[in-house]
């Protein structure tokens, strides 16, 4: 690896043998290193690829806003949440959740607050992702000594969930999240009763919305009509269906989207497996 460019002591760019920009962190791994030095990987603790032409720009105007302390500090933040959701986090979100930890800082030191529109929302759609922003907001606590409030955790949670694809952005997350709420909405209304959302059932449920919205959002949409077992599914489970079909009335009609009978199908069938669980 060949350096780029020194931001500390602990923090540098470099070019790895792939020709592929990385930061790159570690205790003295930019000491006394000029642009071209050969980096000892011996003293790499943590490794984040850089994708994307405008990357290095970006890290250039971050470091302008806020203090390497807190890249450092996001670095530990991802390093515990791709433990702790057991789950690949695109490395992208360095440059992004840097970016909001040094905002987050400065506003709590003010003694400012901000509330996510959609925080309720985030904590029952995202539950596992929630847990973790607060031990999260915990630990930027203990590390940096400021009073930071919980509400912080929802913000936390919508870079994560963004971080799982790296074709997505933060714009999408917050439609997703707004769409999976809308059809929570639509169930309990449908059903007359409210869910235990920490259960398995719905938490499994909901899963699967979000990967209905999301093939939804990127196009990949089913064109089998077979009407056969649409129509099986509807008589069987004719309350479940009738849900289904409110939800693909409301998509249909708010998003533009087209819900196959494959999926409203699947709809159907999950939504029976939760209303007769629940």
């Amino acid at each position: 690896m060949k350096i780029l460019k020194v931001f500390n002591n602990n923090v540098s760019l470099v070019l790895n043998d792939d020709n592929i920009e990385e930061i790159i962190m570690g205790k003295g791994v930019g000491f006394n290193k000029r642009e071209g030095d050969v980096i000892d990987s011996a003293r790499i603790e943590k490794r984040f690829v850089l994708e994307g032409n405008n990357s290095v720009s970006n890290l250039d105007n971050l470091l302008g806003r806020i203090d390497i302390e807190d890249i450092e500090l996001a670095s530990d933040i991802i390093q515990l949440g791709e433990a702790e959701l057991e789950q690949s986090i695109d490395d992208s979100i360095l440059l992004t959740l840097s970016d909001h930890i040094g905002f987050v800082l400065n506003r709590a030191a003010e003694g400012l607050q901000m509330r996510s529109p959609l925080e309720w929302d985030i904590k029952q759609i995202y539950t596992k992702e929630y847990a973790f922003a607060l031990k999260a907001v915990q630990m930027m606590r203990e590390k940096t000594g400021i009073a930071i409030p919980d509400q912080e955790a929802a913000f936390i949670t919508l870079h994560f969930v963004n971080a799982y694809n790296s074709t997505s952005n933060m714009n999408e997350t917050m439609l997703t999240t707004k769409i999976i709420q809308s059809i929570i909405d639509i169930i309990k209304y449908h059903y007359g009763k409210e869910y235990d959302e920490t259960s398995y059932d719905f938490t499994r449920f909901i899963t699967h919305i979000r990967y209905f919205v999301k093939r939804q959002l990127d196009k990949e949409v089913s064109s089998n009509e077979d009407s056969s077992l649409i129509n099986l599914i509807a008589v069987k489970y004719e309350q479940d269906y009738q849900c289904a079909v409110k939800i693909k009335t409301f998509l249909e009609q708010q998003y533009d989207w087209t819900i196959s009978n494959d999926e409203l199908m699947y709809l159907t069938l999950h939504l029976n497996r939760l209303s007769s669980n629940q």
